[in-house]
């Protein structure tokens, strides 16, 4: 009786999984039938908001552990439960009467809902979420969600918008780190959420900006090559500020991705900007010579640490 017991309660990981799976696709099926027979926003908010609290629940219980530890299905729980949040958003929204909200409007307020549940429940991988959404949120401001995505539409300013938050979600780490993170382990883990996801985003839509920026007016006047110049300085300014950041706190991760975007911004810029009056050659010669720089210095910041 004891080993059935011991069985009952301990059920195999597979069985977990199908049985989650099974939970989540119902949890669907109820939303769509509520949308196609019901047609009551009234009852679909409030299916959503039930959907949502149970699903981060249950997901954290299962991404943090316990006796059923599965943390890869408890963050899949917890992100399908940030896709119900947003849908509950746009059907609260309806039930007042707004029959097609703006999607930046939504956008914002599960923005904000995702970071009060993740600071809520002391969640990093809903900390994640708020903080891709607020970038998206951004992006969208700027011009439109799929502007932002690389090489898709030219609405560089959804890139700007983004570059120019980037610092302060660093920064936010930063203050994260110092005033929150130090006192309360459960929030150990969001300076480096903050840090990590900043330094990607800056890096990668200034990246951007060096290759496609020049419908960006920054001097007033026509456009051009002077926008490109700024542009591809400040990625470079980023990627020794990435790099130099890990090396002072010993974050390989940091170093790595810092030193990659170096290597694209070498190869795909350099060369390019700055032939007039220099040459190609010269460039190259002065670019090397300041990489090699970085890398001693880097190398004695990393024996100081």
């Amino acid at each position: 009786m004891t080993s059935s017991g011991k069985r009952g309660g301990r059920r195999d990981p597979a069985v977990r999984f199908i049985i989650g799976l099974g939970a989540i696709v119902l949890a669907i099926g109820l939303v769509s039938l509520f949308f196609e027979l019901i047609g009551t926003w009234f009852y679909v908010s409030v299916l959503l908001t039930v959907s949502t609290a149970a699903g981060l629940f249950w997901g954290d219980r299962l991404y943090r552990g316990g006796e059923g530890r599965s943390p890869v299905f408890g963050g899949a729980v917890i992100a399908l439960s940030c896709l119900f949040l947003f849908l509950d958003v746009i059907s609260v929204n309806k039930m007042f009467g707004e029959i097609s909200p703006s999607f930046s409007y939504i956008l914002s307020i599960a923005t904000v809902l995702y970071f009060a549940v993740a600071y809520f429940m002391g969640t990093g991988l809903v900390l994640v979420i708020a903080v891709l959404s607020l970038f998206s949120w951004l992006a969208y401001l700027g011009g439109g969600f799929w502007g932002w995505l690389p090489f898709l539409g030219d609405k560089m300013n959804s890139h700007v918008y983004v570059a120019a938050a980037a610092p302060l979600v660093i920064l936010a780490g930063f203050f994260h780190e110092r005033f929150i993170g130090g006192k309360s382990a459960r929030y150990s883990e969001f300076s480096r959420i903050y840090y990590f996801l900043g330094f990607i985003f800056l890096n990668s839509s200034l990246w951007m900006l060096s290759l496609f920026g020049r419908g960006v007016r920054l001097f007033g006047g026509p456009s051009g090559p002077a926008e490109i110049i700024v542009f591809t300085l400040l990625f470079f300014g980023a990627n020794i500020a990435t790099i130099i950041f890990g090396g002072m706190r010993k974050e390989r991760s940091f170093i790595t991705f810092g030193v990659i975007f170096l290597t694209v911004n070498v190869l795909t810029r350099f060369g390019d900007v700055f032939v007039p009056g220099l040459g190609r050659s010269a460039t190259f010669i002065i670019a090397g010579a300041i990489v090699i720089a970085l890398g001693l210095i880097l190398e004695r910041i990393l024996k100081k640490a």
